[in-house]
């Protein structure tokens, strides 16, 4: 993302410089919080947050949907416990003071976890224990364990 002065030349070098560490370069038009990559995250996270805490789903089913249908290791849960739930609230309250949106308020059940002192993979516990998941588990996507 340029800024007001950014020249054409240093974005071309920054192009550059990102490619020759062997990765790729996004190019973000306009300021946006969370840029690209952590917008379209935040969207996913809320989403999944507010499903659980609305009573549609158990976050284990939430999980259990997104591994089937996008194929990773990890579902929304398990890689909010592995940013840090005290990190994701404190990512959630920046776009909530941005918008002012009571629906961009970190959700009660992300705040009840965090009193607890469940803050995922670094206390040992959040949505799930650590250091050996259920949705590691022979069995759990497919529902056989929780």
């Amino acid at each position: 993302m340029r800024g007001t002065a950014t020249t054409a030349e240093t974005m071309e070098r920054a192009h550059r410089f990102v490619r020759a560490l062997g990765l790729t370069p996004l190019l973000v038009r306009k300021e946006s919080t969370g840029f690209v990559f952590n917008r379209v995250w935040r969207a996913i996270k809320k989403e999944c947050l507010h499903l659980v805490d609305d009573g549609v789903a158990s976050y284990e089913d939430v999980d259990r949907a997104w591994m089937i249908a996008v194929g990773t290791p990890a579902g929304p849960f398990g890689l909010m416990d592995r940013v840090g739930l005290d990190v994701v609230r404190d990512i959630e309250l920046v776009y909530y003071r941005e918008s002012g949106d009571a629906s961009d308020a970190p959700p009660q059940l992300l705040l009840d976890k965090i009193a607890r002192g469940e803050l995922g993979v670094k206390t040992g516990k959040g949505f799930y224990r650590y250091p050996q998941p259920a949705f590691q588990s022979p069995g759990w996507l497919k529902g056989d364990e929780d």
